[in-house]
């Protein structure tokens, strides 16, 4: 049995700033993303948190964690980043985040993950979009005010909507799971993890990974002595 897991310095060459300057596809290798493999099972019940960091100078950088019910971690993959050109936000105009988070990023990390998750959570409603390109369990999980929610709008249509621990969890309509289910499949999990805190992990993850290739190698092999 594996675990994947992650480790900044490890994660180096894949989370590093990369232009990406030119129409990037999905065969780019700015998608290719990283992992660790220790001792883990297939068998666990264990859910996917998908969600992307923005940077102003180097663009976006996607981060996937798979957790298992008690909230441990078993695989983590983060990309490398993506920078729409100008062209690029002009001719997508308010679809690009949707198509760069939902279409590009999100299916590359998913399809990396080995391990088999119930659902994959994200907090960002543009992810949604990966239901698009990407059969299985998708639902945003929002912290805003339960009264004022509104449909999805990756797809323009309403789609299946749970509300949990505080959290409304919403699909689009290219979403097809069950509400009450996915309530059976996440008790264990949200009495141990609260909702948004995988994404805050992810984030962490990502800005050490940033911090330590930014460094000077000199800096870098001293911190790592000295760990």
């Amino acid at each position: 049995m594996y675990l994947l897991w992650f480790d900044g310095v490890d994660a180096e060459s894949d989370c590093k700033p990369r232009p990406a300057s030119r129409l990037v596809t999905r065969q780019d290798p700015v998608y290719e993303s990283h992992s660790m493999e220790v001792a883990a099972s297939n068998s666990l019940p264990a859910f996917g948190f998908l969600t992307v960091v923005e940077d102003e100078l180097h663009g976006f950088f996607g981060g996937y964690l798979v957790l298992s019910e008690l909230g441990r971690p078993l695989e983590f993959h983060c990309s490398t980043p993506v920078f729409p050109s100008h062209a690029q936000r002009i001719l997508y105009g308010s679809t690009l985040r949707s198509y760069l988070l939902g279409e590009l990023i999100g299916p590359v990390l998913v399809e990396k993950a080995k391990l088999p998750v119930l659902a994959v959570l994200t907090d960002l409603e543009e992810m949604l979009s990966l239901g698009l390109v990407w059969q299985g369990v998708l639902a945003w999980v929002d912290s805003g005010n339960e009264a004022n929610h509104s449909p999805p709008e990756a797809t323009g249509s309403p789609g299946p909507v749970l509300d949990l621990e505080g959290y409304r969890l919403a699909g689009s309509s290219t979403c097809c799971w069950e509400p009450e289910k996915l309530r059976e499949e996440l008790t264990t999990f949200v009495s141990y993890v609260d909702l948004a805190e995988p994404f805050e992990r992810i984030r962490e993850a990502i800005r050490e990974a940033q911090r330590v290739t930014e460094q000077p190698a000199g800096e870098a092999d001293d911190q790592t002595a000295a760990a």
